[in-house]
């Protein structure tokens, strides 16, 4: 049946979608010759990377849609930029599968802290948890005492988010002198979009919290998911998931690290081979199944605090500033917080200086970074210019 649908969805995108036929013709193959999983490895690999250059050539999504951009429900516009679409209403990424393997459904009041600004992630769990029958508290990000107001008083039973602005939240509540298990009846939890370090899982469930992670981007949706005890992150039913050798695009078949390259079984937006940039390796002994979860990155791309950070992206606004001799990007984690530190050779100082520059990054990559002016000269030239020292688990 999968398989069958795989030739489905292969047909209709070369039918449908200029973009997709002229990437099969190019690699002169023809709808027919893909008939299951195995043949998926003659298309060469669609790299997350290439996305906006892609779609800037026929804006908004390079054409590899199979939908004109005035039939999509939503438009949704990730760091890159990368113009996501949103093609039908309900759980179009699939996340209520993750969501009801981690215990939320109907009786569930649910707050939901990504963002609903111009990024998918708020509207894909929205949507997920309406589908279960949960009641859900469109949040968003920031505003933390609001947030904990919201979250007493309502009596919310779920929080879905990142795991480090879950464990602020319970600390301002704890610095406020509330006893968490008593204060509140938030009882589940699922995160994606950030690492989850063992010692923040035991944290979080000594407040009897029930702690679940999800692995996803904004191009498919939900890719993989933690279902109760069980190793690494089960691969969902309906996609093709291959760990792929980086450099040559062939799927590795033992338990090495490689990237994820995901076909999603989807007509209006049918991403085959796509290369998600995100490195991980098969579960020994579950093959095919289960993912070891996120292990690092392939290519200059980093994600802090959720949202991606891309070299291109912070090469545009530093080039606009005469006075910056040069810059490197440093990603660092204290505790359970991603740090972005931003250096720059320059002469110029001010606070009037960096204060501009930040919000001017922010405006770019939506995260918000620690900037810091060194004398011309320090940075190596040696080193990579976005470079992410954090330890993967």
């Amino acid at each position: 049946m999968k398989e069958h649908l795989l030739q489905e969805v292969i047909k209709y995108a070369y039918d449908h979608s200029p973009g997709w036929r002229k990437r099969l013709d190019e690699a002169g193959i023809s709808a027919g010759d893909i008939e299951e999983e195995e043949d998926l490895s003659k298309i060469p690999v669609l790299r997350k990377e290439q996305l906006p250059s892609i779609q800037k050539e026929s804006l908004p999504f390079g054409n590899l849609t199979t939908l004109e951009a005035q039939r999509m429900i939503r438009i949704f516009m990730s760091p890159g930029p990368i113009y996501d679409p949103q093609a039908e209403e309900g759980d179009f990424w699939r996340f209520g599968e993750a969501l009801q393997a981690a215990g939320f459904g109907p009786g569930d009041i649910v707050q939901n802290t990504f963002s609903y600004h111009l990024s998918p992630a708020g509207f894909m769990f929205d949507s997920a948890l309406r589908s279960l029958g949960c009641t859900v508290i469109p949040a968003g990000v920031g505003n933390t005492d609001l947030q904990l107001q919201l979250m007493q008083e309502c009596a919310v039973t779920g929080y879905v988010g990142t795991p480090s602005f879950l464990a602020t939240l319970l600390s301002r509540a704890e610095e406020n002198g509330l006893n968490i298990q008593e204060s509140f009846r938030l009882e589940k939890a699922f995160f994606t979009a950030e690492m989850l370090p063992p010692s923040l899982r035991k944290q979080l469930e000594g407040y009897g919290i029930q702690v679940s992670e999800g692995y996803g981007t904004a191009d498919i949706g939900c890719i993989a998911y933690q279902v109760d005890k069980e190793p690494g992150l089960k691969v969902r039913e309906s996609l093709f998931l291959q760990i792929c050798d980086p450099e040559t695009g062939l799927p590795i078949c033992n338990s090495d690290v490689g990237e994820i390259v995901v076909t999603l079984l989807d007509k209006p937006y049918p991403l085959i081979r796509f290369g998600t940039g995100d490195l991980s390796k098969w579960v020994e002994g579950r093959e095919g199944e289960r993912i070891a979860g996120v292990l690092g990155r392939v290519g200059d791309g980093v994600k802090v605090r959720g949202m991606f950070v891309h070299h291109q992206q912070m090469a545009k606004v530093m080039n606009t500033y005469p006075e910056i001799e040069y810059f490197q990007v440093l990603v660092t984690r204290e505790g359970i917080r991603d740090i972005l530190k931003v250096r720059l050779e320059s002469h110029h100082d001010s606070n009037s200086f960096k204060e501009l520059l930040t919000k001017r990054l922010v405006e770019a990559i939506r995260v918000t970074p620690d900037v810091e002016v060194v004398p011309v000269g320090t940075i190596d030239r040696g080193e990579k210019q976005l470079l992410d020292l954090r330890k993967w688990a």
